[in-house]
């Protein structure tokens, strides 16, 4: 703001009027009084217009949060101070109703005029962090290279300047990723992990989790720094950087949850391995990642104007009366929560729960949708699918179990069976159909398999099956079984049924081989005291 030299003047010699109104007229009530409250006016919008131009100055010179509170609190007290006078001796040898009823709307002028003025500097001080200046602006002095740019290109309907500034930071912040990503982590593990067997693993395990949070953060930032570029010397809108404190936050939970999968889940792992209580270690893993997204939410609950005190003292009587009455609701949207967060399935798994078979569609916040094979779509609510058991088949990443049963006959001999259980242990142990011992989660993980396998048994957990074995199961009423028990590497529908029957028809062929064949079901029929038959009589006739 451009200060008027000759209002000042004008003001200040008004004032300067008043006082020696006030001086000459201390025998005259009336006068007196309205000289005296004309002052406490004037004070009070000195004051007032004193401490906004000292809060602009302090935006303008990379000011904090706490500098301009200060400066506010300060104002406000001055504000007070200004106001105080104590004219009740005067007014009350006022005796001319008139005078008296001027004096009276005079206070009221002022005391509404004292209660805007609190309110404008209240509402400053509130959303001090809105005028916060932003410290590379500031730092980097772009106003000065903006009108540097302008006067270069002199071009005046359009400011230049601004727009090729806010490119270049854009350009710069993106550019800044992997580097900053580098940073965090020298300052958050390399200066604290002390392993140097593990620090290579770290490191890569590391920067790949945090990369995208971290592109995400610089990007948001770098927008928001071309936003302030554009509105300068305004600042940024309320709801703008409300919105902009909201994505920070989410940000900032997720780089979090990030560093815990990388850095945190190595040291959890070691832990995990001195003590054996992996269930433990896993228990607080969860709790972590639990109160991190606990505290976001109500750092963005609180953003949006949302009284966090008043929220969590409603969960008394009236929050338990609202709850009895909305209990289905509550119960499945929380059950939406914990499905989201537990990851016992996603949207295109193929489940079973509750007797329902099929796709996973949707999760809604009060029902998961799922489209069973038949075409037919199921709605379940939430709460429901969190007390049913759950089969995820999507879960599988390698290995889809098969047992199958291979029934010879009976003339077969013990040796020709030995032979072929061999033949078949040694066909499944070499295919490239089948699942071996190597086809494990280690061999196919990230970097972090090695870790977690300390905490959790990791093939299980990841999806991977390998057993096999082949063996003679049963004499069965019509047959010798050989039972075929193994995993195939292919889960889909359609590359598992064609992996099946290639291996079906190489078992027809190992059996062929060693001179076995199929059996199938026979009766033998012994038949006592039938008279002989003469065949060759029959043949005459």
């Amino acid at each position: 703001q451009k200060i008027n030299e000759e209002a000042v003047a004008r003001f200040l010699k008004a004032k300067e009027k008043l006082l020696d109104v006030q001086k000459k007229n201390i025998n005259k009530p009336y006068i007196y009084t309205d000289a005296t409250l004309n002052l406490v006016y004037f004070n009070i919008v000195e004051s007032f217009y004193s401490s906004l131009f000292e809060v602009e100055k302090l935006f303008k010179n990379t000011a904090s949060s706490e500098d301009l509170i200060a400066t506010v609190d300060k104002a406000m007290e001055n504000l007070q101070n200004s106001s105080s006078v104590n004219l009740d001796s005067f007014k009350s040898k006022i005796t001319n109703p008139e005078e008296l009823e001027k004096i009276t709307l005079k206070e009221r002028y002022i005391a509404n005029a004292l209660d805007s003025y609190s309110e404008i500097l209240k509402y400053l001080r509130s959303n001090a962090d809105l005028l916060e200046s932003n410290y590379i602006f500031s730092l980097l002095e772009l106003q000065v290279w903006i009108d540097r740019i302008n006067e270069a290109i002199g071009v005046s309907f359009v400011n230049i300047g601004k727009i090729v500034i806010s490119a270049l930071v854009l350009v710069f912040f993106i550019s800044l990723r992997r580097f900053f990503a580098n940073i965090v982590y020298f300052f958050l593990v390399r200066l604290f992990y002390r392993n140097k067997n593990d620090v290579d693993d770290i490191k890569v395990i590391f920067i790949e989790n945090i990369k995208k949070p971290v592109s995400f953060f610089l990007i948001v930032y770098a927008i928001s720094i071309c936003l302030t570029i554009a509105t300068y010397p305004a600042p940024l809108s309320i709801n703008l950087s409300n919105f902009f404190h909201i994505i920070y936050a989410v940000l900032i939970a997720w780089l979090i949850l990030k560093m815990l999968d990388g850095y945190g889940m190595v040291l959890v792992s070691k832990l995990a391995q001195k003590s054996g209580k992996k269930e433990v270690v896993n228990l607080i893993i969860k709790i972590l990642y639990f109160v991190i997204i606990i505290i976001a939410l109500l750092y963005i609950l609180a953003q949006l104007g949302f009284n966090i005190s008043a929220i969590i003292a409603s969960l008394g009587i009236g929050g338990l009366a609202v709850a009895l009455a909305a209990k289905d609701i509550i119960a499945n949207f929380f059950a939406s929560i914990l499905l989201l967060f537990d990851n016992s399935f996603n949207q295109g798994d193929w489940v079973e729960v509750s007797g329902i078979e099929g796709t996973v569609v949707e999760i809604g916040l009060r029902k998961t949708t799922i489209r069973t094979f038949d075409n037919c779509l199921v709605f379940l609510p939430n709460s429901t699918i969190m007390g049913a058991n759950i089969k995820n088949w999507s879960k599988r990443r390698m290995g889809r179990h098969v047992r199958m049963y291979l029934g010879v006959g009976y003339d077969a001999t013990p040796e020709k069976l030995d032979q072929c259980v061999k033949d078949l242990k040694e066909f499944l142990d070499t295919s490239d159909l089948v699942a071996h011992d190597e086809d494990s989660a280690l061999k196919y993980g990230d970097h972090t398999t090695k870790y977690r396998q300390n905490l959790v048994s990791i093939n299980d957990l990841e999806g991977y099956k390998n057993a096999c074995y082949v063996a003679l199961s049963e004499f069965a009423d019509s047959s010798i079984n050989i039972e075929l028990y193994f995993y195939t590497k292919k889960i889909g529908a359609k590359d598992f049924r064609e992996a099946r029957q290639s291996l079906m028809l190489e078992f027809m062929r190992i059996i062929e081989k060693n001179g076995l064949t199929f059996a199938f079901p026979s009766r033998s029929i012994y038949i006592e005291n039938l008279p002989p038959l003469d065949l060759q009589a029959k043949a005459i006739k």
